[in-house]
């Protein structure tokens, strides 16, 4: 792009592996680490891969017949379902994304197999990161964290990218590896989040969290092995970039679009497993994560569940004033 000066992401994912991004990321980051091994340090490397525009150098590295689309890949998406949702998928279904088209199983399972692609050149390159904290005699004094800013549906209810509140778009890996803690392996398998990573850093570093700064450390948690009774909270709010020229859905009209496109969704999941997405403008959504792992069954708008939706409301109203956030959801 000579007017940005820059390289569109197109350009740059058609690049052979030992051009790549990760490739590059990786050799500065080592670089770093050469130059830096006698000081403290703290290194943030920021991959971008896996993402749009899905291909790279290695789209034929995992068979597309053998990858298996998710379990609820053919889940109808209900009226009673956010409306925004709806329409991205029938985008996907009528346009297709980035010159790929997407309505058999087949093209599903060829985009996930360049998904997979992209995540393996991640891959790679981590690897060669923590080989070289090895190499220099590193590791066994420095923590890594690995971790995503967000998930991706590829597939999951034939919904593609992030934006919405289902696990798979919003549920991300969070691993820690603390030379301190020894070879011991814990998995903590309740909801936290982001918020509380850098608290955990600074408490793992012997230094005391500022009073403003939000989240608090989990390292109590992670040396006794009990679990926090905390509530995790997402929130979406809607694209500045206008019209998404969704195609027609029938019986829907531009002004259910439009409120559709500019709808915000505050969510909280407890620890008991109960999920609430509640939104402004469009549908709502509850769902019992312990019985409906893969979000297939809205109970928001069922008999029986006004005790839940209560108490959840209620925790994202607290929440909403703790952190003077100002939307008012329906």
């Amino acid at each position: 792009n000579r007017e940005r000066g820059d390289f569109t992401r197109e350009f740059a994912a058609g690049l052979p592996l030992e051009h790549c991004k990760p490739k590059f990321l990786e050799q500065k980051a080592c670089d770093f680490l050469r130059r830096h091994r006698n000081e403290p340090f703290m290194l943030y490397v920021n991959f971008l891969e896996p993402h749009p525009p899905f291909f790279g150098p290695l789209d034929d590295q995992h068979d597309p017949a053998e990858i298996d689309l998710p379990a609820n890949f053919d889940d109808p998406l209900e009226e009673d379902e956010p409306l925004r949702y709806r329409l991205i998928r029938n985008k996907l279904y009528q346009n297709g994304y980035k010159g790929k088209e997407l309505r058999t199983e087949e093209q599903w399972r060829r985009l996930a197999a360049n998904y997979w692609g992209l995540v393996t050149q991640v891959d790679l390159s981590v690897g060669a990161i923590l080989s070289e904290l090895e190499r220099l005699g590193l590791a066994e004094n420095t923590i890594v964290v690995f971790t995503s800013d967000h998930g991706d549906m590829m597939g999951a209810h034939r919904l593609l990218n992030k934006t919405m509140m289902y696990e798979e778009a919003a549920r991300i890996p969070w691993l820690m590896r603390i030379s301190r803690q020894g070879r011991r392996q814990q998995i903590i398998k309740n909801p936290v989040s982001h918020i509380d990573l850098v608290p955990t850093l600074l408490e793992l570093m012997g230094h005391k969290a500022p009073e403003n700064l939000q989240g608090k450390s989990l390292l109590p948690m992670m040396q006794s092995g009990k679990t926090f009774d905390d509530d995790v909270f997402i929130e979406w709010n809607p694209k500045l970039r206008g019209d998404e020229n969704y195609p027609a859905l029938p019986g829907i009209s531009a002004e259910a679009v439009k409120s559709a496109e500019d709808a915000s969704i505050r969510t909280v999941i407890a620890p008991d497993g109960w999920k609430l997405c509640w939104s402004d403008l469009d549908k709502c959504q509850l769902f019992d994560l312990n019985k409906d792992p893969l979000e297939t069954t809205n109970l928001y708008y069922q008999d029986g569940y006004e005790e839940v939706k209560r108490r959840l409301k209620n925790k994202i109203v607290d929440w909403q004033e703790r952190t003077e956030d100002k939307i008012v959801p329906a």
